[in-house]
């Protein structure tokens, strides 16, 4: 005869797996929170339907009933609240970049009115410590693409040197961070002051001139012709002067990885050179502080956007030293940032 106790852990499973599965069918669960509610579904279940099972793992570790219980109720416990702590510092370290992007939004202007013969196409550049380079970038951007006149947006991510100063001389807008978030919270940044002054397509590129600003019509083209809502370059359907490095070989790893969570081909995951639909761009939900471009990537195959590459050339940094993290710290939070933007969607 089966016991009440069994009846009740059977129905509690099944509860919370018809729960997890309803509200993952209506948007309202992420990926990873399914994982959890699955997870919870299969102990109660192999619990319910085999308790002996607690027995094999009282016996593999040596060790009495009770005090098995009791070490795996407290290391429960204190898994619960390690993942607490994670998400709680998570939600305070988006706060802080909220709140960062506020006041860089405040300083410019929430004020400005819309205009409508303001530039349609928004070249939004996170910067860090460029200012010996900015300039040659800045001056290289065509003030008119295909017809569509442009105006650049440099985001001064918290830089102690004179990048905001070259900026201005040089006519952009120049928008700071009071202190360094990342490039992510600096894209988005530039992103709501696109929207902002009614641009209709927004372009990234590096403020390192390892982009070639005369190639953003090849960016820009799919999306006036409405082939499609995101254009990404690729270093490897055209031109890229550091091939064959082991950075090369990184890439196309993780392109492989993330071509598998996306459900698409992509040759070039980490290229900050794309441009998207202001209108599809307002509906991504961004969060990644500073490796963004896995982030963009999935949320537009999750908004079911239309995602083309073109070919484009990455040239080799001239001046200055690259701001990514150092030895295996880079490929770990960028493995870790696509994993992330995965369990989220």
């Amino acid at each position: 005869m089966i016991s009440g106790v069994r009846i009740l852990g059977f129905l509690f499973g099944s509860i919370v797996l018809i729960y997890a599965l309803y509200m993952r069918r209506s948007g309202r669960l992420r990926r990873g929170e399914l994982f959890v509610s699955l997870l919870l579904f299969t102990s109660v279940w192999l619990i319910t339907i085999y308790p002996p099972i607690v027995d094999v793992l009282t016996a593999i570790f040596q060790v009495e009933g009770r005090l098995f219980s009791i070490v795996i109720l407290s290391s429960f416990v204190s898994f619960l609240l390690f993942i607490y702590l994670i998400v709680r510092l998570s939600n305070m370290r988006r706060s802080f970049g909220e709140l960062v992007q506020a006041l860089a939004l405040s300083n410019y202007g929430n004020e400005r009115v819309h205009d409508s013969n303001a530039a349609k196409i928004a070249v939004v550049i996170p910067a860090y410590n460029e200012e010996g380079v900015i300039a040659e970038v800045l001056d290289r951007i065509p003030k008119q693409v295909l017809g569509v006149s442009t105006r650049s947006i440099v985001v001064i991510d918290g830089a102690s040197d004179g990048t905001g100063d070259v900026v201005q001389s040089r006519g952009g807008l120049a928008v700071f961070h009071a202190v360094n978030r990342g490039q992510g919270d600096a894209l988005r940044t530039g992103f709501e002051i696109a929207c902002r002054d009614g641009a209709e397509i927004v372009v990234t590129m590096d403020a390192d001139g390892q982009h070639r600003p005369e190639e953003i019509e090849q960016l820009i083209s799919p999306i006036l012709q409405g082939q499609s809502d995101y254009v990404m370059g690729s270093r490897f359907l055209g031109h890229y002067s550091d091939r064959n490095s082991a950075r090369h070989a990184g890439i196309l790893l993780y392109s492989s990885i993330l071509s598998f969570f996306a459900g698409t081909k992509i040759t070039d995951c980490t290229n900050g050179f794309r441009a998207i639909r202001a209108s599809s761009l307002a509906r991504l939900e961004l969060r990644e502080a500073q490796f963004s471009a896995p982030e963009l990537i999935l949320e537009a195959v999750n908004k079911d956007l239309s995602i083309q590459e073109v070919p484009v050339s990455i040239m080799s940094r001239q001046l200055g030293d690259s701001k990514k993290p150092g030895g295996i710290v880079y490929p770990l939070r960028f493995g870790l940032a696509i994993l992330k933007a995965w369990l989220r969607s």
